[in-house]
């Protein structure tokens, strides 16, 4: 479990065969704190660590997650956001973020002000039922807080600091982000169908 609270690495290497994609990503900070078998959320998708070389974390990343996720659009030296799991001690500065992908979904406008970024984002119309007015979500692995529901777009307002520590900055109009909903509204809709 995550809380999309993170900060910026970077793809150093691709290997891609048949069964899916070995990938390698350059994190001196987050390197000397993990073993193989721990799990790391990679722009909120996570992932087993199979190998650690120096500053370096190794990932092989199935054929279904590189289909449900922009994992398929990365190249070697592409901005990646990481976090390591939630601690028993950890503060829980966002909200609680599984690390499975529900989705992806498109950049749709961009306006870029002094005080912040706001982004709308389109995403499929069955999952914004689980988007509300002030609630999180993820996007990239950041946790965010929602401004606004219109129809299937959601619109969020991202702050300096978020920008200068995650790879939401890099975002242009026609992007894919990975989007997770928040738990919570999941859990409730199922417990209400019964």
């Amino acid at each position: 479990m995550f809380t999309g609270i993170v900060e910026s690495a970077s793809i150093s290497q691709i290997k891609i065969d048949s069964d899916g994609w070995q990938i390698g990503v350059l994190t001196p900070s987050v390197s000397a704190k993990v073993s193989n078998g721990d799990s790391v959320a990679i722009d909120g998708a996570c992932l087993t660590v199979i190998d650690i070389q120096n500053n370096e974390i190794f990932f092989f990343v199935s054929t279904e997650s590189i289909s449900k996720t922009i994992i398929k659009n990365y190249q070697v030296g592409t901005i990646v956001n990481i976090e390591l799991p939630l601690q028993p001690t950890s503060f829980l500065g966002g909200h609680y973020v599984l690390g499975h992908i529900d989705d992806t979904a498109v950049v749709e406008k961009i306006i870029e002000t002094e005080t912040a970024w706001f982004f709308t984002i389109a995403c499929a119309k069955e999952f914004c039922k689980y988007a509300v007015y002030k609630g999180s979500i993820t996007i990239n692995g950041v946790s965010l807080t929602i401004n606004a529901v219109n129809d299937h777009f959601i619109e969020l307002c991202i702050i300096p600091i978020t920008l200068k520590k995650t790879n939401l900055s890099a975002l242009q109009v026609g992007h894919l982000v990975n989007i997770e909903f928040d738990i919570l509204a999941k859990y409730t809709e199922k417990l209400l169908q019964k």
